[in-house]
């Protein structure tokens, strides 16, 4: 589960960032494979990285189950276990810096903005996760969808006016992934909310939220993710 670090605001995690060495890997090289040893986390530097587990039969391709972008850590299972849950692939041609854990708890321990970032990121991956369930009883496609569009703006927004512009490109089929649902039913509503003027694709080709308060109203909330009034 993914959270971003804050290190301007926590010395001991500056310095560590500071030293750290870079990585770059290009779109769709594996960085590590679920079951390998998990001795570091890391930090993304730019791009992102998906975390994936394998397709449910051979051959199958892996699902995203979730991605780490631009200043956050992953690879938590570090701290706590010998072995990967998931593998790390590139979404992009990225960079990102290997950390020692003991060194990032170490940071964690004295760092309070760091350390409430995570914790806030380990309840909204949940609230997520609890909602990516379908069915007669759970929520549609579209909330579904809408939730991990709003999600993305808050973590890699780039505000414009009301509007938000995600920074990365995610594919439809990441998207997918990401809200339980088909490519196909992603890609429908998309084309839908773009022509209904809910979103809008920058000149880079990337999602802008263009009326993010629509998107909570098709959420089916109206405060933030993971707060308790909407819980």
């Amino acid at each position: 589960m993914p959270f971003r670090l804050r290190p301007p605001r926590d010395r001991k995690l500056n310095r560590l960032v500071k030293r750290a060495e870079t990585v770059r890997i290009v779109k769709g090289r594996w960085l590590y494979a679920p079951g390998d040893d998990a001795h570091e986390v890391y930090l993304v530097r730019s791009g992102f990285i998906r975390l994936v587990l394998p397709g449910m039969e051979p051959g199958h391709r892996e699902r995203t189950v979730s991605i780490a972008l631009p200043w956050e850590l992953f690879g938590d299972e570090a701290f706590t276990e010998g072995s990967r849950r998931y593998g790390a692939i590139a979404g992009a041609t990225c960079v990102v810096s290997p950390l020692p854990k003991s060194a990032v708890l170490g940071g964690l321990k004295t760092a309070r903005s760091s350390l409430d970032a995570y914790l806030e990121g380990q309840e909204r991956e949940l609230y997520r996760l609890r909602h990516a369930q379908g069915g007669s009883h759970g929520p549609s496609a579209a909330q579904r969808l809408a939730e991990v569009l709003l999600d993305l703006g808050a973590r890699c927004g780039e505000p414009e006016g009301r509007a938000v512009e995600l920074s990365e490109r995610l594919t439809h089929q990441v998207l997918a992934d990401l809200a339980g649902a088909h490519r196909a039913t992603v890609t429908t509503l998309l084309n839908d909310w773009l022509y209904e003027g809910v979103l809008a694709a920058s000149d880079g080709n990337r999602i802008v939220l263009r009326r993010p308060g629509d998107l909570w109203a098709l959420a089916g909330y109206e405060g933030p993710i993971g707060d308790p009034a909407v819980d």
